[in-house]
């Protein structure tokens, strides 16, 4: 579909005041800039078009209507089979070891600010048993490595920027457009 059709039917189903307002304007925009579209929305412009912009005799809309509903069952089932194989491939594993490396984090950091948080504790734990909260300086100090835990917990704070970073650079990535046109 031309550039021109494209935006004359969009205009005509934002007149009818259907589908997402919001969404339909921003794409509108997109076109009359000479933008080229997002994969998403180049999807939701095939399935709305013809169910609106498209011929309104009973036939044709009931065909529409058919079609979309394909449409949308094939997006469905394809979502399903990608989640399937997210999955497959161990996002909760994943998702697992970042759960796991920050209470690692919090507690070498608790263990690294004892000096910190005993005087607070102190109120509320007898000396005889605070020692025992600060388990991992305990372990250090008895071997004779009491700055590790310090170390440790240096590293472990400066491997989450980069954690993040790393995050931030796929999430940009799976947003960027194709560069193909029209």
């Amino acid at each position: 579909m031309l550039s021109e059709d494209l935006i004359g039917a969009i205009q005509q189903i934002l007149i009818l005041g259907k589908g997402d307002q919001g969404r339909l304007e921003y794409i509108l925009d997109l076109l009359q800039k000479g933008r080229p579209l997002p994969d998403s929305d180049k999807k939701y412009l095939q399935i709305l078009i013809p169910l609106y912009a498209g011929p309104q005799d009973p036939q044709s809309y009931q065909k529409n209507v058919e079609s979309v509903i394909m449409k949308l069952h094939d997006e469905i089932r394809e979502i399903h089979e990608k989640m399937t194989g997210v999955k497959r491939k161990g996002f909760e594993k994943y998702v697992g070891r970042k759960t796991i490396l920050f209470f690692i984090t919090v507690f070498v950091g608790w263990n690294a600010l004892q000096s910190y948080v005993m005087p607070i504790l102190s109120g509320f734990i007898p000396n005889s048993v605070i020692q025992y909260a600060f388990p991992l300086n305990l372990a250090a100090n008895y071997l004779n490595y009491g700055q590790v835990v310090w170390i440790a917990f240096l590293i472990l704070s400066i491997s989450w920027p980069f954690i993040g970073l790393i995050h931030l650079v796929n999430f940009i990535r799976s947003r960027k457009i194709p560069n193909n046109s029209q």
